[in-house]
Formats: C-alpha cells, sequence, structure tokens
C-alpha cells in the first residue's frame, strides 16, 4: 500500500523501467502537462518516491518542469523520431500502396504525422511509371498545413493535438494557392472530415495536384494517410476516377487493419 492509502499495481520486469514508460505514455496524451499530484494520482505512486524519477528524467531533457506542470521534452520527441524513422507500414496498407500506383499509373506514397516538426512522413512512396510525374520516396517530409496528406492527418488528428499544432505552425506561403488563414484551414479541415478526403491543387507545389485520404485503425483513430500526387493537368483530366481509386484503396486499407 502507498503513502495515498491505495495498493500499489503489480508491475512486471523492472519497476521504475515500467513507471517512467508509464510516465511518458500518460504525457504523450498531455500536450498541456500534469502537475506532481496529478500523476501520482494516475499513476499510483506516491508523490516522495516520484519526485527524483521526474528530476532526472528533466536533467536529461526527456521532460520540461514550466509552471508546476511536467510535459514531454526534447529528448522524448527525438526518441519517438527515432522510433517513426524506422516505422514501417502494416502489410495491407503497403499492398494497397502498391495496389493504387498500378492502378493509376501515378505516384503514390502513405504518410503519419511527426507532430514535433509539424511534418508529414512518408514511410511508403511508389513512383509513377509515367515520364511526368511527381517524385516520391520514403523518407521524403511535407508540412502538415499545405500538404494533402497534412490536412487529413491534421483533420483526423484528436482535438487538442491539433490545436497545439495550430497554435505554433508557421504557416508558410509556398505558392499562391497555399492556405495560410487559420479560419481557411480550420474551415477546410471539417470539409475534409465530411467528405473523407482532401484535394488539393497548387497548394504546396504550383504545378502538383494531390487526393489524400485516411487510413483508420480499428479503433477509429487515424493511422496515417495515403496520398496520391500527378501534374495539375492531369488530375483535372481524370479527376474523378482517381478520386474514386484513391478513397477505395484507403477504404480498404482501413478494413485490412480491423
Amino acid at each position: 500500500m502507498n503513502a495515498n492509502g491505495k495498493d500499489e499495481p503489480r508491475v512486471s520486469g523492472p519497476r521504475a523501467v515500467t513507471r517512467v514508460l508509464d510516465l511518458l505514455l500518460l504525457l504523450a496524451g498531455k500536450p498541456e502537462g500534469l502537475t506532481l499530484a496529478e500523476l501520482s494520482n494516475a499513476l499510483s505512486v506516491p508523490k516522495s518516491t516520484f519526485l527524483s524519477t521526474l528530476r532526472g528524467l528533466c536533467e536529461r531533457h526527456f521532460l520540461i518542469h514550466e509552471d508546476g506542470r511536467y510535459r514531454l521534452g526534447s529528448k522524448s520527441y527525438h526518441f519517438a523520431s527515432k522510433i517513426v524513422a524506422n516505422w514501417s507500414a502494416p502489410d495491407m496498407v503497403r499492398l494497397q500502396v502498391k495496389a493504387l500506383a498500378r492502378e493509376t499509373r501515378e505516384s503514390v506514397g502513405f504518410a503519419i504525422a511527426d507532430w514535433e516538426i509539424g511534418q508529414a512522413i512518408y514511410t511508403e512512396a511508389v513512383n509513377s511509371t509515367q515520364p511526368v510525374h511527381y517524385a516520391m520516396r520514403a523518407g521524403i517530409r511535407a508540412p502538415l498545413y499545405a500538404s494533402a496528406a497534412g490536412r487529413v492527418l491534421l483533420a483526423y488528428a484528436p482535438p487538442e493535438r491539433l490545436e497545439s499544432y495550430l497554435d505554433r505552425a508557421n504557416l508558410k506561403q509556398l505558392t499562391s494557392k497555399t492556405r495560410t488563414d487559420l479560419g481557411s484551414i480550420r474551415a477546410h479541415l471539417e470539409e475534409i472530415r465530411q467528405a473523407g478526403y482532401c484535394a488539393s491543387f497548387g497548394e504546396m507545389l504550383s504545378d502538383t495536384a494531390a487526393l489524400a485520404v485516411p487510413v483508420l485503425q480499428s479503433d477509429g483513430y487515424i493511422l496515417g494517410a495515403m496520398m496520391l500526387a500527378a501534374p495539375l493537368d492531369r488530375m483535372r483530366a481524370n479527376y474523378e476516377r482517381l478520386l474514386a481509386s484513391v478513397v477505395d484503396a484507403g477504404r480498404n486499407a482501413s478494413a485490412g487493419l480491423e
């Protein structure tokens, strides 16, 4: 029994390591941070026991302590980005990316969000076989606010994560079509949620258009965004056919994760 009169949970593995992992997982869902009392209560750990752990994590920059609240620090995000960089999409997603590229003969990718740097990262990519195409490769990044895949990731993100991103995002005008007004971006995100896809024409690159759809896990949370990109003229000429193919691929990938 701990100092709060609660029975301590049974922990498999080294207790200190397990508590640190539980702590990081808890704070990952709390961008506003938590007080020592809130952490102690949530993890059923006495405050006196927890203090040395918290201090050590702050010293190593895995946590920051400001205004009485603990939040994830730069080292935690760096650690997470290293994991993400080596993460590969599930087989069903990879199969759908390849199938969509083969069917449409356009460039197709699958992106996940790196919230620390505000970028969509493509973990899967297949280039179009046509002479003129949008060049894709795994590892390429795109701004969340300006790219079709990024806009889908924003639209389906938890509200607190979306607001945290919009509060600090540096919204640069990349082309004459780039949306940088928060009101316009918010309105478009709502349109994406209603329609189930994002269509972007010349917003990130002036000569390129893109379509993106969410790939959803069985719990309804977004895993990532599937995106097809093509030269503007070719996208306009084949818009309805390409849109139907992208939507089907996204649904098939989502169904494969259930």
